[in-house]
């Protein structure tokens, strides 16, 4: 932590920029790993390509998210590295391939970043306010934290960096936190209502969403039906949560920006006062929330009003007192519109709250006959608080988390690993010996050698099981996930022996997620049983013993998505998992489409073996598809229906003779779901009873065809002149990059 005190006068801090290279010590970067990098980058890059970021702008719209993380413990032959390298499936850190057919994976990932809380200066949102945000400083700098610019630099637990692509982090604003912190006391209220009508108001909402979305790939046997955007849309808004809890860390803050502007008439007076209600005024944190977290001072200078030398000697003096922790913010206060030379649209934030995404959908449909404008900010603008986000988290936010974990890493953890560390922990718990003399009694602990205060229901934030917790959390952020789950199964049994059953389940929830994203993770099937021990454990405890039924369901979902990526048995263990959902009764009926699919999905995953493909789930993966087209159209969706029984004829393709079913009244139900979902779709665009009907998509693409009905003389089950035996229908496919099977080592 920097503390406002006076210390010595130091160096500016180099400049930065987003596309600038980072200047590295040779001391956190050691030769043999810089060179090592360089090898293994410079043979990536000469077989792959990765394409930039793009922020997702709608629904509809696609996230391509590739992460390249070299490391130096590989060596490879040149006709191996070739022959995994020529997949287009995303590499992880340690070269397995994983399948990223969907960007689940990453989305899953990038949804545990570190969290930065925001503290401005009234003058300062005053200022910001005038550019037409209304919430802020924090409503300006809030999406552009959810992707960085280039590549961070991380280093794990062994010594070793790796780059990420995909790194971001979340900005809070402390007084709605401390409002959630208020109610978060209590028993948190589970959102998973307004999860769901979220995810009624966007379906219904959508006009087509064929037109920029196709389930399938290229129609191939070994292609497995693509996420929904809708079932994207859940996943965010699902590990988006609205409140801060005590038994996991990940939504405490690692960080506080702590902002002033050139207006404001004592600046180094205001930015000890706002320090100070960190530390004891309104703004601190509860007592359960770690306190020691890393403060960062930002002066905005208004480019418009302001003098720039003033601003420059007011810098100077804040690094002189607060240390290098601090950035000199270059903005301009005018408003910016669309024609403005140099204007460009402000970007929308991805993870927002369910109550967040109602708020706004509501605030559409109050204003649905006004004309709204969208926001812009100047060029300008938009580089400095890009270069101001990266330079933070790359030389502040990183480093200070690095430091704590190796701190933590040594000083607790260690002392609880080995014989030695297992010989105390034992004689804590059934002897009382070596208890923490701060549990002994007191209105802390129970004098029973615990530190879990369990009328309070929380430990405080200085006992070493809280400490393992948050370190834990800090290397799951970071993606050491060795490290995590590791600390994970260290702890986990001292909270099930102190009975903190929330704590005991996320620690057990999040011990089987980072083995699931560790590359290196065993490939034996008694692996796969650990895993679904946890993934029990984890949802039994909260929902039986803590009433939590979305963090229940949060522990599934997690489950079944990894488990997918998998591939090979575990795909028929997420396939179980995502049934036990459904069976469970956690979601509500958009929710049960959506995962009905998803079980379509691990099902169609699942790789034969030999050459005549045994063990294949198609027909399962065509069922599910199919109970999802019949119930996407009792919602009133025909075109989401569509999309389900185009993939369930092609799974069915791949298996029966002729796509006939084995059984006649199953036939009959295809075929009746088949017309019916036929006449509300293209009813739905116009087509007529006499009207010739084209294929809705046109792509230059390979075209396939296919006749709905093989019998000559049929009449129409509806009546009158069926429409659909003008012309057959035409499907068309895109194609997928991915020709390969996914093979991560894990079977």
């Amino acid at each position: 932590m920097t503390s406002p005190d006076n210390v010595a006068p130091v160096k500016p801090p180099p400049s930065f920029s987003p596309g600038a290279a980072l200047n590295v010590s040779k001391v956190r970067y050691p030769e043999k790993i810089q060179a090592t990098q360089s090898l293994i980058s410079s043979l990536s890059e000469s077989v792959l390509t990765d394409s930039p970021l793009e922020r997702r702008s709608s629904l509809s719209s696609g996230r391509s998210s590739r992460t390249a993380s070299p490391n130096g413990r590989l060596s490879y032959s040149a006709s191996a590295s070739a022959s995994h390298l020529s997949r287009s499936s995303t590499l992880s850190p340690l070269g397995f391939q994983i399948d990223t057919t969907d960007d689940i994976r990453s989305l899953i990932i990038r949804a545990f970043s570190p969290v930065i809380g925001v503290y401005a200066s009234p003058d300062t949102d005053a200022l910001v306010q005038r550019k037409g945000f209304k919430n802020g400083f924090h409503e300006l700098i809030r999406p552009f934290g959810e992707t960085i610019a280039g590549k961070i630099v991380i280093r794990d637990s062994s010594g070793s960096s790796r780059t990420w692509e995909d790194f971001g982090v979340r900005f809070i604003d402390l007084d709605t936190k401390k409002q959630n912190t208020e109610t978060s006391k209590t028993e948190p209220v589970p959102s998973l209502l307004q999860i769901e009508q979220v995810l009624d108001k966007h379906i219904h909402s959508i006009d087509d969403p064929l037109a920029s979305w196709t389930q399938g790939g290229d129609g191939g046997h070994d292609r497995s039906p693509l996420a929904s955007p809708v079932y994207k849309l859940f996943l965010r808004r699902l590990l988006s949560p609205a409140y801060t809890s005590p038994h996991e860390t990940f939504m405490h803050p690692v960080a506080c920006v702590i902002v002033i502007s050139s207006h404001t008439p004592t600046p180094l007076e205001s930015l000890r006062q706002l320090y100070a209600h960190t530390i004891q005024g309104d703004k601190r944190p509860p007592q359960w929330m770690y306190p020691e977290y890393l403060r960062y001072y930002v002066l905005v200078h208004d480019e418009d009003k302001d003098d720039i030398t003033k601003s420059t000697a007011l810098f100077d003096q804040m690094k002189r007192h607060f240390g290098l922790h601090c950035h000199l913010l270059r903005l301009r206060s005018n408003q910016c519109v669309i024609t403005d030379d140099d204007s460009t649209q402000f970007p929308s934030c991805e993870w927002l709250t369910p109550s967040e995404d109602l708020s706004e959908l509501g605030e559409q449909e109050t204003l649905i006959d006004v004309e709204t404008e969208c926001s812009y900010l100047f060029e300008s603008d938009v580089t400095a608080i890009k270069a101001f986000i990266r330079e933070m988290v790359a030389q502040s936010v990183i480093p200070h988390m690095e430091n704590r974990v190796a701190l933590w890493n040594e000083q607790v953890a260690s002392r609880r690993r080995g014989l030695s560390g297992r010989f105390m922990s034992m004689s804590r718990r059934w002897a009382g010996f070596g208890a923490n003399t701060r549990s002994s009694g007191g209105a802390y602990g129970s004098g029973s050698g615990t530190n879990y205060d369990s009328p309070q229901g929380f430990y405080k934030p200085d006992a070493p099981e809280a400490i393992l917790r948050k370190l834990a959390d800090f290397a799951f952020m970071l993606r050491d996930w060795k490290l995590a789950s590791s600390t994970y199964e260290l702890v986990k049994g001292d909270y099930g022996h102190d009975k903190a059953w929330r704590y005991q389940a996320g620690a057990h929830e999040m011990c089987a997620v980072s083995t699931l994203l560790n590359p290196v993770a065993s490939a034996a099937r008694t692996k796969l049983e650990s895993i679904d021990h946890l993934l029990d454990t984890a949802s039994y405890s909260y929902l039986t013993r803590c009433s939590d039924a979305q963090n229940a369901l949060r522990t599934l979902v997690l489950g079944v998505e990894l488990l997918k990526s998998r591939g090979g048995p575990a795909s028929d263990a997420a396939a179980k998992w995502a049934i036990r959902i459904l069976n469970m009764g956690l979601v509500g009926d958009n929710g049960r489409i959506l995962v009905s699919e998803r079980v379509s999905a691990c099902y169609a995953s699942k790789t034969g073996s030999g050459g005549a493909k045994w063990g294949m789930r198609r027909r399962k993966a065509a069922m599910w598809a199919l109970l999802a087209a019949d119930s996407w159209l009792k919602q009133g969706k025909p075109n989401l229906a569509y999309i389900c029984l185009e993939e369930s004829d092609r799974l069915y393709g791949d298996v029966l003779d002729e796509g006939k079913g084995p059984l006649p009244e199953m036939q009959q139900f295809i075929d009746n779901l088949r017309n019916a979902i036929h006449m509300e779709y293209f009813g739905s665009r116009g087509f007529g009873n006499d009207a010739t009907i084209s294929s809705p998509i046109e792509f230059d693409a390979e075209e396939t065809r296919e006749k709905l009905d093989d019998r000559i003389h049929r009449k129409s089950l509806i009546g009158g002149v069926n429409p659909l035996e003008a012309t057959p229908v035409t499907v068309t496919r895109l194609k997928s990059d991915d020709e390969g099977h996914p093979n991560d080592d894990f079977e």
